[in-house]
């Protein structure tokens, strides 16, 4: 991937899309920086060990209030635990480039800054939750689906030891009645014997989860499966899916 211009970056937070709404995002993920300079060092200059890693981000938009927009989604989220994120770079596409973590909104601020004639801007941030890491990751769905079906399976390497397998779903549109049951597979080139590594709950409306699986798999293929039932299904979904 080469250079671009920002201009559809993808903000997943829960069951909502959030993409539309911003106008500026930031993710930082950092390592805490601990002294361990002792006397009698050698050294004049201190000594740094790498200390826990932190994950922030931190979004501006334009407010919007009203059931299903930006204001009722930020103010449902604030002080929840471990809810699912997911971000992508580019267009949100599958295939492309994405972060996934787990976060906790810690700060809302519905009217940001801004005088008289300025369109009205909202700000928030989270950090990371759950102790797990912000995880480089592939946009392996993102698309309306009204039968059953699998993606496109994509070299990503195995999840060797010591490594976990991460996932988030994120469905932001539902159908009345009906069902969606999503799975992560892995396997090799052709998918000959799919293996199911992870699965996620069912979904009967708008939802969102997070999922991990630590054990090791020499499959370097990956894809995602769902199974969509009901009289009339229709429902838009998005996985992201990275190994660490």
């Amino acid at each position: 991937m080469g250079e671009f211009v920002a201009t559809k970056r993808k903000l997943w937070v829960g069951e909502f899309d959030l993409s539309g709404d911003m106008n500026a995002m930031r993710l930082a993920i950092a390592a805490e920086r601990q002294d361990n300079t002792v006397f009698g060092a050698t050294t004049p200059t201190r000594i740094g060990l790498g200390g826990l890693k932190t994950v922030l981000m931190e979004h501006e938009g334009l407010w919007q209030a009203g059931t299903t927009l930006v204001d009722d989604a930020l103010a449902a989220k604030l002080a929840l635990a471990d809810v699912a994120v997911s971000m992508g770079g580019e267009t949100g596409g599958d295939g492309e480039k994405g972060f996934l973590f787990r976060a906790l909104e810690g700060v809302y601020v519905p009217i940001s800054g801004g005088v008289v004639g300025d369109m009205h801007r909202f700000s928030v941030s989270a950090e990371g939750s759950g102790g797990d890491p912000a995880v480089s990751s592939t946009i392996m769905h993102n698309a309306t689906r009204t039968t059953s079906g699998t993606g496109v399976e994509r070299n990503l390497g195995a999840v060797a030891a010591g490594q976990t397998l991460y996932a988030t779903l994120h469905v932001v549109t539902a159908s009345v009645g009906d069902t969606l049951d999503v799975t992560v597979e892995s396997d090799t080139s052709g998918f000959p014997s799919a293996l199911t590594q992870i699965t996620f709950a069912q979904a009967t409306g708008v939802t969102s989860e997070y999922k991990t699986n630590a054990t090791a798999n020499t499959d370097d293929f990956w894809r995602v499966a769902w199974t969509i039932g009901g009289t009339a299904p229709s429902f838009e979904f998005v996985v992201l899916i990275g190994i660490l």
